[in-house]
């Protein structure tokens, strides 16, 4: 009995001292937790402006930390950017002044998963989940980058360790400005949702071809992004738009190029005529994007690009403001790009383009219009590897001209090609030339009468500079009115009837061989117009191939 009573006291007093114990723990949990928000609050504000050197200041609402639920949660934060400090840097110690500065404000932060211990010792460390709600993040360029480096060789080796099961931003919205001080926005989007997937900011997850942007996953929608070309001519406008790095899909929708002045302004501007543009595409699908190579290394890599439906609009002013400077070939487009691309497959399909010019010498606007434009490029890339005069970039394209005559042509295109070599054969279908008169009779002063074209071919081979080439047209009672040269007089004087029946008797052709039953053969000789785009080059080499046809003076 005796030893009983004392087995009973020690468990009375092993009670009694785990209760103490648990008690002790308790009060100071409640002690901690009493001051544990505070504490953390300037434990983290004094952080950032240490890490900062007062480059940032972070200011924090009602945050609430739960060390047994390993989680962190705050209705409102701002990390506040101070340009005098920066200014002071740049001064004193240029290299530690970093090149942007953020402004960031989020409604709502959650955290989950903290582990708070290795927080406080040190050492690596993960979290389950992040997420910021409507978060607005103002990126501001303070000075040229000269040291750009990946992510994970500008933070420090803390975060390097560690890692982050998933991040989720809910309507967010993001800035760009490309000027100290400045208004205006060079890049903007809103509306932003966000899923990422097991990220970490360490080498090994940068070099990672699994991952792109350091992580597994991406998955982002966002209702609308602006971007402010930089010669200030043009808005590009875009949203909704979507993409997944795990599915290797990007979609756009509702592409816009919108010009912010006249051609006329434009032009003045340049001191030489410009053309605008106006572009309007329903939807952009890509496919088997590598978003990991891009992340890596800025190189576009895409299996696949369609383009729906395009509407393109152009104007140019060539009457009052001269033609200057040099057109682009696409071989210099390519060329001139700094980083790689590789596009397998690009189409557009249902194109409509308008094209309006008013000529040196025209009194009115010229127009021509090309509709149920189909194209397909193939092997679009800038790789020595994979392109040459053997194996080059090939365009295959349809459609109707002034939405009557059916055309098809292949162009075949080295785009490494110093010379800037391609070639370009094709087949014009049935058609009626007077549909050309809206362009025609502005710019050449002449009206096609009668005609009707019964099929065509041709073929060409292009430099940088010239062409040579042949074309084979079989017509019939081709006629030509030529026009007065001068606005006040609307009908063809008695001088210019006397041309057009010489032009039409003497001159012209107005049947192809035997009576219009055999196509008739001319000479492509063109020398280029350096100041024109390649559009223009390739529309002259075809008008020259006409023209040596009928017999008409070039």
């Amino acid at each position: 009995m005796e030893q009983t009573a004392k087995n009973r006291s020690k468990r009375k007093k092993y009670l009694v001292g785990g209760a103490s114990v648990l008690l002790v723990v308790m009060v100071l949990l409640l002690v901690v937790s009493r001051n544990l928000n505070s504490w953390a609050e300037q434990k983290l504000q004094k952080q950032i402006a240490t890490q900062s050197k007062g480059l940032y200041s972070l200011e924090l609402d009602k945050l609430e930390v739960s060390l047994l639920a390993g989680s962190a949660r705050l209705d409102s934060l701002r990390l506040v950017p101070h340009e005098a400090v920066w200014k002071q840097l740049q001064k004193s110690s240029p290299a530690q002044a970093p090149a942007s500065i953020s402004d960031l404000t989020a409604h709502r932060v959650q955290v989950q998963g903290i582990s708070y211990i290795k927080l406080l010792f040190g050492g690596a460390f993960s979290l389950s989940s992040i997420q910021l709600d409507h978060p607005q993040w103002v990126l501001r360029q303070m000075k040229e980058d000269t040291t750009s480096q990946p992510l994970h060789k500008t933070v420090g080796e803390q975060f390097r360790k560690m890692g982050i099961n998933e991040i989720r931003v809910k309507d967010g919205a993001f800035r760009f400005k490309n000027k100290p001080g400045s208004q205006a926005e060079l890049f903007s989007v809103s509306g932003v949702e966000l899923e990422a997937e097991g990220i970490k900011l360490d080498s090994a997850a940068f070099q990672d071809t699994a991952r792109a942007f350091y992580s597994k996953n991406i998955t982002a929608k966002v209702k609308e992004a602006s971007f402010w070309l930089p010669n200030g001519n043009y808005k590009l406008k875009v949203g909704p738009l979507q993409a997944s790095t795990q599915k290797r899909e990007f979609t756009l929708t509702r592409l816009k190029l919108i010009p912010l002045a006249s051609a006329a302004q434009m032009s003045r501007k340049a001191g030489a005529a410009v053309t605008r543009f106006s572009v309007q595409v329903p939807e952009l699908r890509l496919s088997n994007v590598d978003f990991g190579t891009l992340s890596r290394n800025s190189n576009v890599y895409i299996g696949s690009l369609v383009a729906y439906k395009p509407q393109v609009n152009a104007y140019k002013d060539g009457k009052n403001y001269p033609a200057k400077g040099s057109g682009l070939m696409p071989h210099d487009l390519v060329q001139k790009l700094t980083f790689g691309v590789n596009i397998r497959t690009a189409k557009v399909r249902d194109m409509y383009v308008r094209y309006e010019e008013l000529a040196e010498k025209a009194f009115k606007t010229g127009y021509v219009t090309g509709s149920n434009i189909d194209l397909t490029l193939t092997n679009l890339t800038n790789d020595k590897n994979l392109i040459s005069k053997k194996h080059p970039a090939v365009l295959k394209g349809s459609g109707l001209l002034m939405g009557k005559a059916p055309m098809q042509a292949t162009i075949r295109l080295a785009l490494l090609d110093p010379n800037g070599y391609h070639s370009m054969e094709g087949t014009i279908g049935k058609g009626y030339p007077a549909i050309l008169n809206p362009m025609m009779e502005p710019s050449m002063f002449v009206r096609v009468k009668s005609g009707v074209l019964q099929r065509g071919t041709f073929k060409v081979e292009l430099t940088k500079t010239s062409a040579q080439g042949s074309m084979q047209l079989q017509y019939d009672d081709f006629k030509i009115d030529l026009l007065n040269k001068k606005e006040e007089k609307k009908k063809q004087g008695l001088g210019n009837k006397l041309k057009s029946l010489v032009a039409n008797t003497v001159v012209l052709k107005s049947e192809s061989e035997e009576d219009g039953k055999a196509p008739r053969e001319g000479k492509i000789q063109v020398k280029r117009r350096s100041e024109r785009s390649f559009l223009t080059y390739w529309k002259d080499c075809l008008a020259n191939g006409v023209l040596s046809i009928i017999g008409a003076p070039m």
